[in-house]
């Protein structure tokens, strides 16, 4: 993996450390929002919101919070009485506690009532990036793994169906995600060849490829679109 540029707005919404939990999902959210803004409300005391991580729709990462403290983002309570026991997920629903404590939090500029959660492509790599980042902290920190998964990478939504229903969407791209960060944990038993690992990885963070099948010949329609795709690129540029 690219070493990632982040930008540091810290926020002052949040609780130091965590109460002896141990992140395990992590939650996406939509800000409903243009990114300057959210920037500045998750940044604002009186808004009591934070995320750990924003990413904007041109793929721009910014940390309000660390990983090693709690941020305020899924609306629960310690005393399970606040949403929890309405969550999708039996991890919320049976700890009865704040979610917030053993979660990690991604905030996504976009509006729902336009986008329904559906990201950018360069907001879609950057998510990959950051999961995967996040994966490597708490590796790092707490020794654990957070597992690829739908029950450990979820939507706000999950959390707090009824407090949220809507957030981040029903096309936010869970399983895209998920395959690449699968493509990238499978990429020891399926490496290309020695000359050919940096642009191959190039290829999955940016998502111009799945990670599979690094040997396989091209076909033609394979090959069109990786030149739209680039096409549409330089197009931006």
């Amino acid at each position: 993996m690219s070493t990632l540029c982040i930008k540091n707005r810290p926020s002052p919404n949040m609780t130091p450390k965590r109460q002896g939990h141990i992140p395990d999902i992590i939650v996406c959210h939509i800000t409903d929002g243009a990114f300057p803004g959210s920037i500045s409300w998750v940044t604002n005391p009186q808004s009591e919101v934070s995320y750990h991580y924003m990413i904007s729709r041109s793929g721009e990462i910014t940390q309000c919070v660390d990983i090693e403290n709690t941020a305020w983002a899924n609306g629960t309570s310690n005393n399970g009485t606040r949403d929890n026991r309405h969550s999708r997920l039996a991890a919320v629903r049976d700890r009865r506690i704040n979610a917030n404590l053993y979660t990690v939090s991604i905030g996504f500029e976009g509006l729902h009532s336009e986008t329904q959660g559906a990201l950018t492509l360069e907001q879609t790599s950057a998510a990959v990036s950051t999961i995967e980042l996040i994966r490597d902290q708490i590796i790092d920190i707490w020794g654990t793994e957070i597992p690829v998964s739908r029950d450990n990478i979820v939507g706000h939504a999950c959390i707090t169906p009824l407090h949220r229903p809507n957030c981040p969407g029903n096309l936010f791209p869970f399983e895209r995600i998920i395959n690449h960060l699968q493509a990238l944990e499978n990429y020891l038993t399926s490496s290309p060849d020695a000359w050919a690992k940096e642009g191959w990885l190039w290829a999955m963070e940016e998502l111009q490829t799945d990670g599979t099948r690094p040997r396989d010949n091209i076909t033609r329609q394979e090959a069109m679109v990786l030149l739209h795709r680039l096409h549409n690129r330089v197009k931006k540029l």
